[in-house]
């Protein structure tokens, strides 16, 4: 992909992303007035145990296909053994969640929330293998396209569902179940029109099913075993609270950070989103072509400019949580946290992206152990620690994760990519980001 290619893709994704974030944040606060705090708190343990079953239905066929087609460009074969691999793992990702259920019942308020997502897996799996081809040959429209008729699709129907039906956990399950199939129909009629019905010369023979099953499936396997101990860490957070405080606190709790605050650290990090859903495939090309010098030049470039752009958001949360929690959520509960956490985001964000590009390197091995190892010391630190320290022990938790992955993380690129770094990288931004925060506070009403 030319540079301008890459540039307008940016953009349009950036735009893309935004917009889903900014209806995400929105949406949340609906449901959060909707459900109540400790609802909320229920409403994000389903969806973090149903993770699981999503990660698995569509994390590795969605990077096998994206690698395969940036390297051996587009082939029908090639994507149908990719969506097979997908469907394989969704399907029993479902009867696993459907049997486990009933275990986790007390916890999600009954079996049925749970067990309406999962129809949703299939139509998951067989949207992000195809998102995958259209990303690796340039082609975003389409997948942002389906994104965001799948959130509008959601929260109308949300809106809908909620004010008909009995049970509002039920009605947003359902909700969510018909979206994900409004997403999976138009990714298959955007690819049939596309690579069927104008099908271009295929290039190359098709990639055979131990190659797919050779980069898909240490990332099903590995972000497989993250998500299930990350739904594990889930189920003791609320647990762990509750020894400081009464069940419905924790569970308010909960979902005050995961629900309202954390989606606010992480909204910024839409523009980095998108260049992290191109720079896979880029690096990928390079990787393949053995361009070391461009994979120098991309990883070096991405790295500093992730650090000067995360740097500057978290001055900017920092400096005006209360008005952003005002804006979103009509109230300023999670401003305190708000604030007290945005030194997280030069993390969060410098991690998120350097995993993209360890993908892209071929990497991925590593970065899925460094998350394992990762997700093993959250789930004793919830299991151990947490019922002595409560919520100030959950945030330090966040802390001490994000500095352990994202210090392994950045060691591998940088040997891998061959990168120099200058401590420069970081201390200008950083001292850039106090001079922001004490300006922003300046123009801040008294």
């Amino acid at each position: 992909m030319n540079k301008s290619a890459f540039i307008r893709n940016t953009c349009w994704l950036t735009l893309e992303s935004t917009a889903l974030r900014l209806s995400g944040i929105w949406f949340k606060g609906w449901v959060c007035d909707a459900l109540g705090s400790v609802q909320m708190g229920i409403y994000q343990l389903i969806f973090s145990v149903f993770s699981l079953g999503v990660v698995l239905s569509a994390s590795g066929a969605n990077f096998a296909a994206t690698r395969l087609t940036a390297e051996r460009g587009p082939n029908r074969k090639t994507l149908r053994r990719c969506m097979l691999l997908s469907l394989a793992v969704s399907t029993a990702a479902g009867i696993g969640l459907y049997f486990c259920a009933p275990m986790l019942a007390s916890t999600l308020g009954g079996t049925t929330p749970l067990r309406v997502l999962i129809p949703g897996l299939p139509c998951i799996a067989v949207a992000a293998t195809l998102k995958g081809c259209f990303v690796a040959e340039g082609h975003t429209g389409a997948p942002m396209t389906a994104e965001l008729l799948e959130q509008a699709a959601g929260i109308a129907l949300s809106i809908v569902l909620v004010q008909r039906m009995g049970n509002p956990l039920t009605a947003l399950m359902l909700a969510s179940t018909l979206s994900e199939g409004c997403s999976c129909l138009f990714m298959l009629i955007a690819y049939l029109r596309r690579y069927i019905r104008h099908a271009p010369a295929e290039t190359s023979a098709p990639a055979p099913w131990k190659e797919a099953a050779r980069i898909g499936g240490p990332v099903i396997g590995g972000t497989g075993l993250r998500s299930l101990l990350f739904a594990v860490e889930n189920l003791l957070i609320p647990r762990g609270l509750a020894a400081q405080s009464s069940v419905t606190g924790a569970l308010a709790q909960y979902g005050l950070v995961q629900g309202m605050v954390l989606p606010v650290l992480l909204f910024p990090n839409a523009i980095l989103t998108a260049a992290i859903t191109l720079l896979v495939p880029e690096l990928a090309r390079c990787c393949a072509s053995g361009r070391k010098v461009r994979i120098q030049l991309v990883a070096g470039r991405a790295f500093r400019l992730t650090l000067c752009f995360s740097f500057a958001a978290a001055a900017f949360i920092a400096a005006f949580a209360v008005p952003l929690c005002h804006m979103f959520y009509g109230n300023s509960d999670g401003a305190f946290l708000l604030r007290m956490m945005a030194p997280l985001m030069p993390l969060m964000y410098v991690d998120s992206v350097v995993d993209g590009m360890l993908k892209g390197l071929d990497q991925q091995s590593y970065s899925l152990f460094y998350n394992i190892v990762d997700a093993c010391m959250r789930v004793a630190w919830c299991a151990l620690v947490l019922p002595h320290l409560g919520l100030m022990g959950y945030i330090l938790l966040l802390f001490l994760s994000e500095i352990f992955n994202a210090t392994l993380s950045i060691s591998r690129l940088l040997k891998v990519a061959e990168v120099e770094v200058s401590p420069f990288w970081v201390l200008l931004p950083a001292f850039g980001a106090v001079i922001l925060y004490a300006a922003f506070t300046f123009l801040l009403p008294a």
